[in-house]
């Protein structure tokens, strides 16, 4: 069904992209495609999703991104996702919409987007982090949030601090699901190739207000990039069972990564989440940088439980961008 529209908007892009002069430089085609080859060699039993000997080859996430400058004032830009379905099901890879906003530039001494545009939930810890390829940040792997909103967001640098303020509906990617708005605000500093972040946001739902609080501490260099990040997320998601009752979720995760040797880096990571059942996650592994946009990352990932048995996964991941 979607593809009815999306493969003619494509097409209109790419022309759009071949009519381009350079002297202009107002549109630009970019993307980024993420394949892995995957092998689960241990699982919990009580694991439905993870069993044993599972293995596959798949296009683990697809990006297909247009960039147009309407103006010198205000640029577009439109971008296509698309993930595999998962082992054993049936579905074929359908792109959905992931980002889809007018940037003005200059407004109120920053830059104001209008539509469904990035979030500041983990922006900046992905980006440190670097191996989004390999795995997810702590709150996008435990569910707390979303990377995309559709809503007002407004960025400034100023005072030696960036800031990043979001007005939205909430569900992220999904269709709103009632009247509530949720509001996210970030506070950023880069003391030399520090990294500094206080992260907050709040979720008006209508069987309670959902809380989340996060503070991160980086550092990225020529060689060594990592941090440290910690949240807290305070909700009512028992609401319908027992109203009354507040649940609370705390995590932490520290992770880096150091080069080895020309185009070898190593990277590994700890996570600890807290909801009712502690739960560790460790991953482990190479960066091979082929080529300049080509890289071949091979990693152990370990999640352990609350459980016998760990679920151990070991993947060869490449990632490349055009």
């Amino acid at each position: 069904m979607l593809n009815r529209w999306v493969l003619p908007l494509m097409a209109a892009m790419i022309a759009c992209q071949a009519e381009a002069t350079e002297a202009t430089d107002t549109d630009r085609i970019s993307g980024i495609m993420i394949a892995d080859y995957y092998a689960i060699l241990s699982a919990d039993d009580e694991d439905e999703n993870l069993p044993e000997k599972r293995n596959a080859f798949r296009f683990r996430r697809i990006y297909f991104n247009y960039d147009h400058s309407l103006s010198e004032r205000i640029d577009f830009r439109f971008r296509l996702e698309a993930n595999d379905a998962g082992f054993g099901f049936r579905a074929k890879m359908e792109p959905f919409v992931k980002h889809a906003y007018l940037k003005w530039k200059g407004a109120l001494g920053g830059n104001l987007y209008v539509g469904e545009s990035g979030t500041p939930t983990w922006a900046l810890v992905e980006q440190t982090w670097g191996y989004r390829a390999v795995e997810k940040t702590l709150l996008d792997l435990n569910g707390i949030g979303s990377s995309a909103d559709v809503g007002l967001a407004f960025k400034a640098h100023t005072g030696g601090a960036t800031y990043h303020v979001m007005v939205a509906n909430g569900p992220g990617k999904s269709p709103e699901r009632d009247n509530g708005k949720k509001l996210y605000a970030s506070v950023q500093f880069h003391p030399g190739e520090n990294q500094i972040e206080l992260y907050g946001d709040i979720d008006m739902l209508p069987g309670g207000d959902e809380l989340t609080l996060k503070a991160f501490l980086g550092r990225v260099g020529d060689g060594f990039h990592g941090g440290v990040e910690s949240f807290m997320r305070i909700g009512k998601k028992a609401a319908l069972t027992d109203p009354g009752e507040d649940v609370t979720r705390i995590g932490l995760s520290v992770f880096g990564a150091l080069p080895l040797r020309d185009n070898w880096k190593g990277f590994a990571r700890v996570d600890a989440v807290d909801d009712d059942d502690l739960e560790l996650l460790l991953v482990g592994g190479l960066d091979w940088k082929a080529e300049e946009e080509v890289h071949i990352m091979p990693a152990l990932i370990i999640q352990i439980p609350d459980g016998p048995d760990p679920n151990i996964q070991v993947r060869v991941t490449g990632m490349f961008k055009f």
